[in-house]
């Protein structure tokens, strides 16, 4: 099961796919679309610069669950309206940042909700506040997915 996520530069992304995997929290700019364990990390460029969105497409096509990352502390919205219509797969929301001083929840809450994100989850990377919801969330969402797409895969697929 791989997991992409989606979201401007200094959104979080990576760091919390180093919290959700238990790996030292550092920072490390995404260069380029990278595998890490379940996750699909991607630049921040990709979702930035139009010119990126075909390669975040395709490289959608090797994810099985889309997370929009937006940065509770940003004012920018880089997600289009309608934007998980893109994608023939599951898109869950991910505000990140929660524990900041000028963390505003409520703004890239609406971002996400404008992006067509349904299920969204309020994540903090630093403090784990909400990282377990999230996780278990995505683990709901596979199980769903799984049963409902179990012919498409192999038995093992999921494991």
């Amino acid at each position: 099961m791989k997991i992409m996520l989606i979201g401007p530069s200094a959104a979080g992304k990576t760091t919390l796919i180093q919290r959700l995997i238990d790996e030292e929290i550092k920072y490390d700019k995404t260069q380029a679309v990278e595998y890490i364990g379940n996750f699909i990390d991607t630049p921040g460029e990709y979702m930035q610069q139009r010119g990126y969105w075909g390669s975040l497409t395709i490289t959608s096509h090797d994810a099985d669950i889309i997370g929009l990352v937006q940065d509770s502390s940003s004012e920018d919205c880089w997600f289009s309206g309608g934007l998980t219509s893109k994608f023939e797969k599951p898109v869950v929301g991910v505000i990140t940042k929660i524990d900041k001083d000028d963390s505003n929840p409520k703004q890239a809450r609406s971002y996400l909700e404008l992006a067509g994100c349904t299920t969204i989850f309020e994540v903090s990377s630093y403090t784990g506040e909400g990282v377990e919801a999230l996780s278990q969330g995505f683990h709901d969402m596979v199980n769903k997915y799984r049963e409902e797409n179990k012919s498409r895969y192999a038995d093992d697929y999921f494991d």
